[in-house]
C-alpha cells in the first residue's frame, strides 16, 4: 500500500492543478469551496485525454509515461500563467469557513458514507459484467501490453463475448489503466474519489440556493438515493457520465442565475467530458442545446448564444471524432456494428418503452427513494402558487434528457428499459435536487428560516 501513496498523491495533485488551470483559462467564477471538487473532476478528464494522446503517438502506457502525460496536461492547462495567477489570487483571498451544529451532523454522516464508498471501491473487485468483459478487461491487458490496442480485441476466444463498453467509454477504461498502473489491484479507487468530489460540489451548490438546514437534508437524500449510491463504487459508466453531464447543466443554469457565477465555458468543458465518458452522450447534449437555445437567445442575444452552443458542440464533436472516427478507423482492429442495433421508429415499441419507464423505473421508490416524489410535490406547489416556473432551462434540460432516453430505448434494440434507461436516469437525479433547492417555494422557506434564526440571535 505504501508504494501506491506517492504516485496516487502525485496523480491527484496533477489533476487538481490541471482542473484549476482550466477554470482559470475559462475565467470561471464559482463558490470558492467548489473549486477543488470541480478541478479534480476536470483534471481527471484532462489526464485521460493526455493518456489517449500517448496511445495515438504509439508511446507505451507505463506508470512513468502516464504520470508524465498528467504533468504535460497540467502544464498545458496552465499555459496562460497570468490567468492562473489571477484565479488563484481570487480563490485564496478572504477565504472563510462558517459551520453550524446541523452542518457537523450532516457532514459527519456524509463523511462516513464517503469513507465506505472509497473503501468499497478499493476493497471489492470489479463485479459488473459489462466492466469485467469490457473496460476492465481491456485495462488489465493494457497494463500487461502497454497499449489499449491489445489482444482483447483480436483473441478469437473472446470474439462475441465482450461487452460493448470498450467501444464507447474511453474515460473509465483509461482511468482503470491509470489506477492499475499505480498499483491498485482492482483499479477502481478513482471512482470513489470521483463520487466524493461530486458530492462535495453538490453540497456547495445546494447551500447556495437553499437554507443550509434544508440543503443538508436534500444533500443527504441525494447521497443516499439507493440506486445511485451503489454505483458510486461499482465500476460502470453511467454514474460517472451523470457526474459530468449534470455538472454541465448545473454550471449553465448557475451562469444564468447570477452575475457572480461565470461558468458558461466550464459548462461546455463538462459536456465534452460527458461525451468522453460515454460517446453517445453527444446526442443528449445536442437535444439539450436545442431546447435551451430560445432561453439563451432571450438572455444573451444571438452572438453570445451561438458562441456558447458552437463551443459546446465543437468540443463534444472533437471528443467524439477522435475516438469514433480517428481511433476506430486508424488504430482499433475491430469496430462495433452500431447500425445493426438501430431499428426504425415503431409506435408500439415507443409506448411500451414509455410505459415500462414509468412503471418499472420512475415509480420504483426502492431505486430512487423520495427523489421523484419530492420533485413532483415541489413542482406542483410552485405551479399552483406562481402559475409558472422560473426554472425554465433546468426543467427543459431534465425534459430533454428524459425524451432522449426514451428515444434511445425506442430506436436501439440493445437498450433495455430496466437496465440502460434505469441507469440513464442517473443524469436526472442531481438535476431534480438542484431544482428542488432552487424552487421558489423552497427559497421562500429558506428566507423564513433565516429570519427566524436572526430573530433568535437578537
Amino acid at each position: 500500500m505504501t508504494s501506491q501513496v506517492f504516485p496516487l498523491v502525485l496523480t491527484l495533485l496533477l489533476q487538481l492543478i490541471s482542473g484549476i488551470g482550466l477554470l482559470a483559462a475559462t475565467k470561471t467564477r464559482v463558490a470558492k469551496s467548489a473549486v477543488i471538487p470541480l478541478s479534480l473532476l476536470l483534471g481527471m478528464f484532462v489526464h485521460t485525454a493526455a493518456m489517449f494522446a500517448l496511445q495515438l503517438a504509439s508511446i507505451p502506457l507505463t506508470l512513468m509515461s502516464v504520470l508524465a502525460a498528467g504533468l504535460f496536461g497540467a502544464l498545458l492547462c496552465n499555459s496562460l500563467v497570468k490567468r492562473t495567477g489571477e484565479f488563484i489570487s481570487w480563490w485564496l483571498k478572504n477565504l472563510s469557513l462558517k459551520i453550524n451544529m446541523y452542518d457537523l451532523v450532516a457532514v459527519g454522516f456524509a463523511a462516513s458514507v464517503g469513507y465506505i464508498v472509497v473503501w468499497a471501491s478499493w476493497y471489492w473487485p470489479v463485479t459488473p459484467f459489462d466492466a469485467m468483459a469490457g473496460i476492465d478487461l481491456v485495462a488489465r491487458q493494457t497494463v500487461a501490453e502497454g497499449s489499449i490496442v491489445n489482444r482483447v480485441f483480436t483473441d478469437p476466444s473472446l470474439a462475441g463475448h465482450l461487452s460493448n463498453q470498450p467501444f464507447y467509454a474511453p474515460f473509465a477504461m483509461l482511468m482503470q489503466v491509470l489506477y492499475r498502473l499505480i498499483g491498485f489491484e482492482y483499479g477502481q479507487v478513482w471512482l470513489g474519489i470521483m463520487s466524493v468530489s461530486f458530492s462535495w460540489f453538490m453540497y456547495v451548490l445546494l447551500r447556495q440556493y437553499a437554507h443550509p438546514f434544508i440543503a443538508n437534508i436534500l444533500w443527504l437524500l441525494l447521497i443516499l438515493t439507493p440506486e445511485m449510491l451503489g454505483y458510486t463504487y461499482l465500476l460502470q459508466t453511467d454514474y460517472l457520465n451523470a457526474v459530468f453531464f449534470a455538472s454541465g447543466v448545473i454550471l449553465l443554469v448557475m451562469h444564468l442565475d447570477t452575475k457572480e457565477n461565470r461558468t458558461l465555458l466550464a459548462s461546455a468543458l463538462f459536456f465534452a467530458a460527458a461525451c468522453w465518458s460515454r460517446t453517445e452522450t453527444i446526442a443528449l447534449v445536442g437535444i439539450v442545446a436545442v431546447v435551451v437555445a430560445p432561453t439563451l437567445l432571450k438572455r444573451f442575444g444571438r452572438i453570445e448564444t451561438l458562441k456558447y452552443l458552437a463551443t459546446t458542440m465543437v468540443l463534444c464533436g472533437v471528443v467524439f471524432s477522435l475516438w469514433h472516427m480517428l481511433f476506430f478507423n486508424a488504430y482499433l482492429p475491430v469496430r462495433p456494428d452500431s447500425a445493426a442495433e438501430l431499428t426504425g421508429f415503431q409506435f408500439d415499441r415507443f409506448t411500451d418503452v414509455v410505459s415500462s419507464t414509468f412503471s418499472n423505473v420512475i415509480f420504483d421508490k426502492g431505486l430512487w427513494g423520495a427523489s421523484f416524489l419530492l420533485f413532483a410535490i415541489v413542482f406542483i406547489v410552485d405551479l399552483v402558487r406562481t402559475k409558472k416556473s422560473n426554472r425554465t432551462v433546468l426543467l427543459a434540460a431534465i425534459g430533454a434528457v428524459f425524451v432522449g432516453l426514451i428515444l434511445i430505448g425506442t430506436l436501439f434494440t440493445s437498450a433495455i428499459v430496466e437496465q440502460t434507461l434505469r441507469r440513464g436516469m442517473f443524469k436526472i437525479i442531481p438535476l431534480l435536487f438542484f431544482y428542488i433547492a432552487s424552487a421558489p417555494v423552497i427559497v421562500m422557506l429558506s428566507e423564513k428560516l433565516k429570519h427566524w434564526e436572526l430573530s433568535k440571535k437578537t
